[in-house]
């Protein structure tokens, strides 16, 4: 049987080795077997380091489950994309049509690693309508956001209600028109006693608003009138649809 080396050709020993283990064994007294020269140091067993090095593989393995819960991968925003000018990206055709001519586009937006909006603001001016100093161009807004890191669904009729009843006075009663087939829920929202009516569309991950805000011309009798809405909302649709698949390609 071969025993350990011994120190030797010193008078006093190199020093007693340093032993990772727990705090009874580093407290207590170090085993030795005497020697003429020097004293020798017995090592723990190998099974103490056995507990210890499964522990800290079991804590890596529960702070990384943990971390990939935390990290989950972003929702799958459906094919859309960011819209770097959205003006660029709307022609409403539609409400050109009914309306009057598109004219200064005026763009805004901001992205974020959470969400990009954008936004288009529009005149529809009626070149066959007389005007006059009082008199005020219909105009047309929109607005997309793109969510890519939270679900806008189950706060979407929410977000319906209170920003059109802010931008009509705060305490406006607000109703909603459900429309059909269009996105994943669509709803015209409408002031009480305003004929302006702004289409709010959720599509997964995307959520739209195009609202149409009446302008003012004179009538027959010279006296200023505010624009008729009244069939407007099918040509709104359109245009939605339209735009909708452009921020799809």
């Amino acid at each position: 049987m071969i025993s350990e080396p011994e120190l030797v050709g010193e008078d006093e020993p190199f020093g007693v080795a340093e032993i990772p283990g727990p705090r009874a064994e580093l407290d207590a007294e170090p085993e030795t077997v005497g020697t003429d020269d020097a004293s020798r140091v017995r090592r723990p067993p190998l099974k103490s380091w056995l507990w210890a090095l499964g522990g800290a593989v079991a804590a890596s393995a529960v702070w990384a489950g943990g971390l990939y819960a935390y990290e989950r991968p972003d929702p799958d925003v459906g094919g859309y994309r960011t819209s770097r000018n959205l003006c660029v990206e709307t022609e409403l055709k539609a409400l050109s049509t009914a309306l009057g001519t598109a004219e200064t586009p005026t763009p805004s937006g901001r992205e974020h690693e959470g969400m990009d909006v954008a936004s288009c603001w529009i005149t529809l001016r009626d070149s066959t309508q007389k005007q006059s100093y009082e008199s005020m161009p219909t105009s047309a807004f929109l607005t997309y956001t793109l969510h890519k890191k939270t679900d806008p669904g189950p706060e979407f009729e929410a977000s319906v209600v209170s920003p059109t009843t802010a931008l009509f006075g705060g305490e406006t009663l607000v109703k909603l028109e459900r429309v059909q087939e269009l996105g994943e829920r669509a709803f015209f929202a409408k002031a009480e006693g305003d004929d302006s009516p702004i289409l709010h569309v959720l599509d997964g991950q995307a959520v739209l608003t195009l609202g149409v805000m009446a302008g003012s011309s004179p009538g027959p009798d010279g006296q200023e009138a505010p624009t008729d809405l009244s069939g407007i909302k099918p040509f709104m649709i359109e245009d939605m649809r339209e735009l909708m698949a452009k921020l799809q390609n």
